[in-house]
């Protein structure tokens, strides 16, 4: 089976949103209802493992003129959603005039789909935590590995006064592109955005997946792992200097 592996380079996701320019139109996720549209893409981001390759698709896209939508999933073992820099790092894929919404997980609080009391309570928790901590308001949500649990059979249009991306009506009136796992799930996305056969795109990627070089999925996630060691040795030794400590190495 051919992976792909060459299209998940920064210069190419460039290139496909060029490719994509020429037969469809992006719209915000507030949009999604619209019936009057057709050749759309909903350009959706979860943001599972690094929020740095986040900001670089967004300012992609900012130059290309394109709106996404960017999930925050706030209990990765990758980033930190309340360290300063990271919270930096969101507003600036804000600015880049992007939307943010909550990426989230259910079983980590052990709900399961017959839990809709708990399952409502820890949703709009997790709504209330990315607005205050971003000063902004958020309009949908993703499920995290929605297999877990059935989620993917939860077919709610809006829940909390959050937009559910796996609804019914978006499952039903939206064809879905997903790179999933590093590479494309179902359909490569662009023999997709070439053929233009959809009329609606509803089109998901992760961050961590796409590189400035060409890396097989496992390796781009060590990257981003072994950046975040980097960088967490990097502050240690900055503020060992501030306090005037002794760092010895």
């Amino acid at each position: 089976m051919d992976y792909f592996y060459s299209d998940f380079t920064d210069e190419n996701y460039r290139r496909l949103l060029n490719i994509a320019k020429n037969n469809y139109k992006y719209i915000n996720v507030k949009d999604y209802r619209s019936e009057h549209i057709s050749k759309v893409i909903i350009n959706r981001h979860d943001i599972d493992g690094s929020v740095h390759r986040a900001v670089k698709l967004s300012q992609i896209e900012k130059e290309e003129n394109i709106s996404s939508v960017y999930f925050i999933y706030l209990h990765s073992t990758m980033y930190n959603v309340f360290e300063k820099e990271i919270v930096d790092l969101l507003k600036q894929i804000k600015k880049n005039g992007h939307e943010l919404g909550l990426h989230y997980e259910p079983w980590f609080y052990g709900i399961d789909m017959s839990m809709q009391k708990e399952f409502k309570r820890y949703l709009y928790y997790e709504k209330q935590i990315l607005e205050t901590l971003l000063e902004i308001k958020i309009h949908a949500f993703s499920f995290h590995n929605p297999d877990r649990g059935g989620w993917t059979k939860f077919g709610d249009e809006t829940v909390c006064g959050l937009i559910n991306m796996y609804s019914d009506y978006i499952k039903n009136n939206y064809s879905y592109c997903s790179d999933s796992d590093g590479h494309w799930r179902y359909r490569r996305l662009e023999d997709v955005l070439t053929k233009a056969e959809d009329e609606k795109l509803h089109i998901l990627t992760h961050p961590a997946s796409w590189t400035p070089e060409v890396m097989k999925p496992r390796d781009r996630i060590k990257r981003c792992a072994e950046g975040r060691m980097e960088s967490t040795i990097r502050r240690y030794d900055e503020n060992m200097q501030i306090m005037g400590r002794v760092n010895e190495k």
